[in-house]
């Protein structure tokens, strides 16, 4: 799985999923200490 085009997609797919599970978890923090 060398290919040049593949590479963007992977790079993109890996960055938004960090993106929103950064995001899910700062609100999940959120919610946990407004509720604490």
């Amino acid at each position: 799985m060398s290919t040049t085009d593949t590479t963007p997609a992977i790079t993109e797919y890996a960055a938004e999923f960090a993106g929103r599970t950064a995001l899910v978890t700062g609100a999940a923090s959120g919610i946990g200490l407004a509720t604490a």
